[in-house]
């Protein structure tokens, strides 16, 4: 049993030197890219040597990232830290690898990534779900999720925001992925916390 646990060790750590290595994508996170660029690495790489968990990772520095591959006629669950994605059977067409990625466990904020980039808006909308155990009722009534707009700079609440005292929840169906927030509803100006 130990040769085979060294075995799996060694492939594990093969495969975190891979994303290290080769993560050198980017993903734009606007509803729908109005073109693609290609980072020096990719240009300098020949096709198929980047992995899609790679590229990814890439958008992701910096964040606790999980992944799932996603075949569309089926959908699935994607969770992290506070934050659980649904995607429905027949939001993407074909397959995808989607990746939710977070700061801390704890964090109110998520950032969302799809590959192929293409598949950045859905036939059906997806829901996102933020765990608010730790937020007062009498404050979680007034809570939406925000989706940073990076053409304005701007946290823009997600139409059908929907609040569950009794789970101590908030969802928001979407159209797309992108950077996400939780917080109260506001006029103007809202910013997340953490």
């Amino acid at each position: 049993m130990r040769p085979n646990q060294k075995l799996f060790g060694a492939l594990l750590l093969c495969g975190l030197a891979a994303f290290t290595v080769f993560g050198c994508g980017s993903l734009p996170t606007a509803p729908s890219p109005a073109s693609s660029t290609m980072g020096a690495a990719e240009q300098a790489t020949p096709s198929g040597l980047l992995s899609p968990i790679g590229k990814i990772v890439d958008g992701l520095v910096g964040l606790i990232v999980r992944t799932l591959n996603l075949v569309g006629d089926l959908g699935g669950s994607l969770a992290n830290g506070r934050w659980r994605v649904a995607i429905p059977a027949g939001a993407v067409n074909g397959n995808a690898t989607i990746a939710l990625g977070v700061s801390t466990q704890t964090s109110a904020t998520c950032q969302l990534e799809i590959l192929p980039a293409d598949q950045n808006h859905f036939d059906v909308p997806v829901t996102l779900t933020i765990d608010c155990r730790s937020v007062a009722t009498d404050q979680l009534r007034n809570w939406v999720i925000y989706w940073y707009d990076p053409s304005t700079s701007l946290w823009v609440p997600v139409q059908g925001s929907q609040v569950n005292l009794t789970a101590k929840t908030v969802s928001a169906p979407l159209l797309h992925f992108s950077k996400y927030a939780a917080g109260p509803q506001t006029k103007a100006g809202w910013k997340p916390t953490n």
